[in-house]
């Protein structure tokens, strides 16, 4: 890109927003969120990760990180496939990052079949309760193309019936998030060991991430690596925190939800 940054917060929110706009577009479906560009550029400028990425070739920061998380999908797919020819050169390339792997896939399958097991928790919706309709609002400082892509899949999974109100506290093994971002750095190290500073940006925009559950555990979605996406930071807390949760947190369990996408 050939945008010059300026003590400008509305010039330098307008090519923010367009690199969030590139970043999905790559992306398309799934995979790479950029950091709260918008209200951090104008307040920190450049001590911000994200900051510095737009100053200091983003597009190519944010392939990176695009890249690492497709490798780790994969590297978790291999160990859910069985292939273990491809397991073992994992292994021999890196032990740590193998092993990882092997937890994120091992934990999330507990996860998985400690759900099928609960007998005092909701399973899934209560369609003899009265539907709750949740509103989820774009704010200043969520970068637009990546707030649209977390409102429209939990949008979408509601018109399907999937989502509820869960039994408070949500179940849930931090280790997988962990693990999941842990992984994320490594592959980054690995990708760019010959260009430190490269992998080193990168790393600093990635750790600002979140490894966001695209269907909220608090609104019934599994805690497993299938459903999980590197998310900016601000957007999933503003979302997950302040806007579902406190109008859910008092609904019975079970309670049907639906997602109404607001801009303003």
């Amino acid at each position: 890109m050939a945008d010059v940054i300026r003590h400008n917060p509305e010039e330098t929110a307008a090519l923010a927003d367009r690199i969030g706009a590139h970043a999905d577009h790559l992306e398309n479906t799934a995979g790479v969120h950029t950091r709260n560009t918008r209200r951090r550029l104008a307040a920190t400028r450049g001590r911000d990760p994200l900051a510095n990425a737009v100053v200091h070739s983003s597009e190519q920061i944010l392939n990176v990180i695009k890249q690492a998380e497709r490798q780790l999908r994969q590297h978790l797919r291999d160990v859910q496939g069985g292939l273990h020819e491809m397991n073992r050169r994992h292994e021999e390339n890196d032990k740590a990052l193998h092993e990882m792997v092997k937890r994120i896939h091992t934990r999330s399958e507990a996860q998985d079949l400690a759900r099928k097991g609960w007998t005092d928790r909701a399973k899934g919706p209560d369609n003899s309760l009265k539907p709750k309709t949740v509103a989820v609002t774009w704010k200043p400082g969520m970068p637009k193309a990546q707030f649209a892509r977390k409102a429209q899949q939990l949008h979408e999974m509601g018109r399907r019936g999937e989502l509820f109100k869960a039994t408070n506290p949500v179940s849930r093994d931090k280790k997988i998030t962990e693990d999941y971002k842990g992984a994320l750095m490594r592959i980054i190290s690995n990708n760019h060991k010959d260009d430190p500073d490269l992998a080193e940006a990168a790393r600093k925009v990635a750790r600002s991430m979140h490894p966001d559950h695209i269907s909220e555990l608090q609104t019934g979605g599994r805690d497993h690596w299938e459903g999980i996406r590197m998310l900016d930071g601000y957007t999933n807390e503003e979302i997950g925190k302040r806007q579902i949760w406190p109008e859910i947190k008092n609904l019975p369990d079970g309670t049907p939800l639906k997602v109404r996408v607001k801009w303003k």
